[in-house]
């Protein structure tokens, strides 16, 4: 606020200073005595005035453009009918033309380049020491004939020589920087990429024009060591007024096209907040800025890394056909948007980015972290059960292998030692014939117990071997329409067990199981007339460690399982 009512404090002076000088005398004006003109004229000022005071572009781009605007209203000053303001027009009237170059160079929050600096410190030095205040030292108009003058303040030495001399000399050098920059100007445009020069070009380009037009100006009135108010004057005057005029437009219009972006932004995020979907912010995003390559990653709260939307690792792209622009929120980052090259090159559209859509994309990023952290736990569930499943194999190994192997040796052992003393003592027989018997009880329970902790038959058969084996033992496990397909070694594993427990939870009856594919999961399905008792929070453990889901009834209980290859 404190900016804006210096500025327009400043501006709206100095315009009514403008205004009563060349109204004083209006054949020294360069309005002349044309009413048109002279509005024309203050106009221009104000209006780089308005629009520095309404751009929300850096500070030092709207300070510049605003005493470019009071600066060019100050080329009117140094003439008889000033007054006060006579030795401030004569150090000043020069001074637009470095402050224009100076803020174009800056717009779209550019940096300074060296070649830019140097342009810059020629323009200055020249248009405020050697045609300003270096001209102002040595100039007395009095004793060259313009008696109506008021008197010079800053008057040190009345050399009408040296005046003139420094007079041409400036404008010739005000000639120079001012195609040099004009020529930079232009080639900085056609260098750049289609949207940074959809950026630059609205004020870029005119205020190239009207820097180039004060050249042509100085170059006409280099011989004579000052600028006068000639037609030839007059005319690059007028138009000099048309591209301050589009300088202002083209200010204004960022304006406008980033409060269309805002527009646009906020209904992407009512949209969003409407539906929600997973990774709907980046297909709205896409369809704003009309990238469909474009992709939004969220940075995780544990500097762990990225994410999609959809909560998968990702990584920042290094490729020269990809950009990231990333957007913070309280000093950190927030999230990643990867586009082409050039789209949000423009800083109001990556500034509108971040005000508008923060919301939505930290909505977006959390949901994206917490579906990360569920698929982690899944994974962890997943090689948890992996793990125990293969240490079931290694124990059903070992017990087939080892133990169940010695006990069955042992067996025929005594059935050997029963034929040969059978004969000698009928009493030892009978209690050989109960050791063996014993044994071979002992035997049947560990292959019991080995096939409980993983059948063999299911690792080298498959799901409907193996339910079928099962079905064996428990007669009244009804095998119906069962897939032969053979799983991933998880999913079979899941699906058997899935059927094993689920039967010990069903009641006296028959119990009726079927599985089939369809549309890459394996759908396994248990019905029990007599109904199903107890909890089934192991179960969706179970089928929930390989991505499965489970649902439950009264009397029928079903797993999906995936099973794309």
């Amino acid at each position: 606020m404190v900016y804006r009512l210096v500025a327009w404090t400043v501006a709206l002076a100095a315009a009514a200073v403008t205004i009563a000088i060349a109204r004083a005398e209006p054949s020294d004006a360069l309005a002349g005595d044309s009413a048109l003109a002279l509005v024309a004229e203050v106009a221009a000022g104000l209006l780089l005035v308005a629009t520095a005071v309404a751009s929300r572009a850096r500070t030092g781009f709207r300070v510049l453009l605003a005493a470019s605007g009071i600066a060019w209203l100050s080329g009117e000053w140094n003439s008889p009918g000033a007054g006060a303001a006579f030795t401030a027009g004569l150090v000043l009237y020069a001074a637009w033309p470095p402050l224009l170059a100076h803020a174009a160079l800056l717009y779209g929050d550019r940096r300074l380049r060296r070649s830019d600096v140097a342009l810059l410190a020629v323009a200055y030095a020249d248009s405020l020491l050697v045609l300003g205040a270096g001209s102002a030292l040595f100039l007395d108009p009095r004793p060259q004939g313009c008696f109506d003058c008021p008197a010079n303040r800053l008057l040190v030495s009345a050399e009408p020589e040296l005046v003139a001399e420094l007079g041409r000399a400036g404008l010739y050098v005000a000639a120079a920087w001012s195609a040099t920059f004009a020529a930079l100007a232009l080639v900085r445009l056609t260098t750049a990429t289609p949207a940074r020069r959809r950026v630059d070009l609205p004020v870029l380009l005119p205020a190239a024009a009207a820097v180039a037009l004060f050249g042509a100006r100085a170059l006409h009135g280099g011989e004579r060591g000052f600028l006068s108010n000639d037609p030839t004057d007059r005319a690059l005057w007028a138009a000099q007024l048309a591209a301050l005029a589009l300088v202002a437009a083209g200010v204004a219009w960022e304006r406008l096209r980033a409060r269309r972006m805002r527009d646009q932004l906020a209904e992407l995020v009512v949209e969003l907040g409407r539906s929600s979907p997973t990774g709907g912010l980046r297909d709205q995003l896409a369809r704003t800025f009309g990238d469909p390559s474009l992709e939004v990653l969220h940075a995780r709260d544990d500097d762990a890394g990225w994410v999609d939307g959809d909560g998968r690792p990702a990584r920042l792209p290094r490729d020269v056909h990809r950009e990231v622009t990333r957007v913070l929120a309280g000093g950190r980052e927030l999230s990643a948007v990867v586009h082409r090259p050039g789209l949000l090159e423009d800083p109001a559209v990556a500034a509108e980015l971040a005000d508008a859509a923060r919301l939505a994309l930290e909505h977006e990023r959390l949901g994206a972290i917490r579906r990360a952290q569920l698929e982690s736990l899944r994974a962890s569930r997943g090689r948890i059960v992996a793990t125990a499943d293969a240490e079931r194999r290694s124990l059903e190994r070992d017990l087939h292998d080892g133990a169940q192997q010695r006990l069955a040796t042992l067996a025929v052992a005594i059935r050997l030692a029963r034929r040969q003393l059978a004969s000698e003592d009928p009493q030892l027989d009978g209690e050989l014939a109960a050791a063996e018997q014993g044994l071979r009880d002992a035997l049947a329970e560990l292959r019991e117990l080995a096939h409980g902790l993983i059948p063999a038959v299911l690792a080298h058969e498959g799901l409907k071997p193996a339910v079928e084996a099962l079905a064996d033992r428990s007669p009244r496990l009804v095998v119906g329409d069962v897939t032969a397909e053979r799983f991933d070694a998880p999913v079979e594993s899941a699906a058997y067990f899935f059927v094993a427990e689920s039967l010990r939870r069903c009641g006296d009856g028959d119990v009726a199981v079927s599985a089939r594919r369809e549309d890459g999961r394996l759908l396994v399905r248990l019905e029990a007339a007599a109904g199903i008792a107890g909890s089934t929070i192991d179960l969706e453990d179970r089928v929930g460690a390989v991505g499965g889901t489970l649902t439950a009834t009264a009397h029928a209980v079903r797993a999906e399982l995936p099973c794309e290859s």
